[in-house]
């Protein structure tokens, strides 16, 4: 009996040790599983955002962005070029995040280094446990150009003098291997676009000095890939002219009337029961939106191939001046000295007989037709090279939006739609949407002297006729 019984004990041992197995093979499955759908163990690699191409200095940092569905971990960046081999960054991110954004300063020693060429090598992991508990990991790799050459600007031609308020023409040569961007800084933030001329590196534009801003300081800015930065003053010859101030009465006859039309017309001023804010907000804030409206619309360099040439405009024959340009005006109410508002007068008002044929002197693109408050129905027509102009209070217009109109062309008639009150049109001319002294381009011989001539002063020196 006792014999029976050992027999027994070695047989559970045997059949113990078989399910030992099967029991660790389904442990072992249940933690694959687990860890395959489990958040912890999620799979998705991190991504980097970067170009393929990157110039760097020791002064610019390199930029780039990293982002994972999870957590970003850590982020390493080598650099390396004919066996050489640099880390530049090591970060492991304590604070859990979506999304980096990284700046790397290049360092010294590679910055200043002969070799201009390297290979930049971004690696990144998420905060994952797949992987063996490495996280998921993402390599970006880029060609790194180690650039501390600013680009070359040389002046070209350029237009004798500049009327404040008025306009000129620049054409200048702008070369970097890498160049960014490249524009003409007038001071306070207003800027214009060049477009290219012809030869490689040669840009030209037009710029406009506000009538309102006393500091001008043109200015040329070359930027490349790596931000070197040139910068080239201009020196034109600067004409100061006094815009004129005029005071004008706000009668209840023309709040009650015309500025009552004008604010019922637009849901922001429609409510507005004090006829002496409601006149304000009209004559200011309407025509903020009506002017923001214009610059938009006015603000595209259209270029053009070949020879860009503009005749003087004169959009109403038998014309007669009613209104200046850049004139300063306050109105009041009841006494002189009661100032209720101010505004500027940005265009020519000329008027002749009524609902009377306006002309298009140039070829054109027809940008708008839109009735725009103050301005009323107001066609507004692209010349190129960032040139506009367009025709206020008009009774009808004859042309649509996206149309070519041709030299001499009948586009609207006189009116008096929008904040006018007698039949007329307010022409205006803007360059890159900064409104200009019109009677300069209504004249031929200002147009030869500072548009033409220096257009072929600059063909030749660049030697293309």
């Amino acid at each position: 009996m006792a014999r029976k019984r050992r027999v027994r004990g070695s047989s559970r041992k045997r059949s113990g040790s078989k399910f030992l197995p099967i029991l660790l093979l389904l442990l072992i499955i249940g933690a694959g599983v687990f860890a395959y759908f489990s958040p912890m163990f999620e799979k998705v690699p991190p991504k980097i955002i970067a170009p393929n191409l990157i110039s760097a200095n020791d002064k610019s940092p390199i930029k780039f962005t990293i982002t994972d569905n999870k957590s970003i971990k850590s982020c390493k960046v080598i650099l390396s070029s004919n066996g050489k081999e640099f880390t530049i960054y090591s970060q492991n991110f304590l604070l859990p995040s979506k999304k980096k954004d990284i700046e790397v300063k290049l360092p010294n020693e590679i910055a200043n280094s002969k070799i201009k060429n390297w290979v930049l090598t971004i690696i990144a992991r998420d905060s994952s446990l797949w992987g063996f508990f490495l996280g998921n990991k993402a390599t970006k790799q880029a060609k790194l150009i180690v650039d501390n050459t600013p680009p070359e600007v040389n002046l070209i031609a350029q237009s004798p003098s500049i009327l404040k308020g008025g306009s000129a023409l620049i054409i200048f040569n702008a070369k970097d291997n890498n160049l960014k961007n490249v524009y003409v800084d007038v001071g306070n933030g207003v800027k214009f676009k060049p477009i290219k001329y012809k030869k490689n590196g040669v840009y030209a534009t037009l710029i406009a000095w506000p009538f309102n801003m006393d500091n001008f300081n043109p200015t040329i800015v070359a930027v490349d890939s790596a931000n070197n930065i040139t910068k080239h003053q201009l020196h034109l010859n600067r004409i100061y002219k006094k815009y004129k101030v005029s005071k004008i009465r706000a009668s209840d006859r023309f709040i009650n009337g015309k500025i009552t039309e004008l604010a019922q017309s637009d849901s922001d001023y429609a409510n507005i029961k004090d006829k002496i804010e409601r006149f304000k907000a009209v004559n200011e804030l309407m025509r903020k939106k009506n002017e923001d409206y214009i610059h938009k619309m006015s603000s595209k360099v259209t270029p053009f191939s070949g020879k860009w040439s503009i005749k003087p405009f004169h959009p109403l024959r038998r014309a007669k001046q009613v209104s200046d340009f850049g004139t300063k005006r306050y109105y009041y109410y009841g006494s002189p000295d009661n100032i209720i508002s101010t505004s500027y007068h940005v265009g020519f008002d000329l008027a002749s007989v009524k609902h009377d044929n306006l002309y298009s002197s140039n070829n054109a693109i027809v940008v708008s037709t839109k009735n725009n408050g103050i301005y009323g129905n107001i066609p507004m027509l692209d010349h190129g090279f960032g040139l506009y102009t367009l025709y206020g209070h008009c009774s009808s217009i004859l042309v649509k939006k996206g149309e070519k109109v041709h030299a001499g062309e009948v586009i609207a008639k006189t009116g008096q739609s929008g904040l006018a009150l007698g039949d007329h049109v307010h022409f205006g001319i803007l360059v890159q949407g900064v409104e200009v002294y019109p009677l300069e381009w209504m004249k031929k011989d200002w147009i030869k002297k500072h548009i033409t001539d220096i257009f072929n002063k600059a063909d030749k020196i660049i030697g293309y006729n």
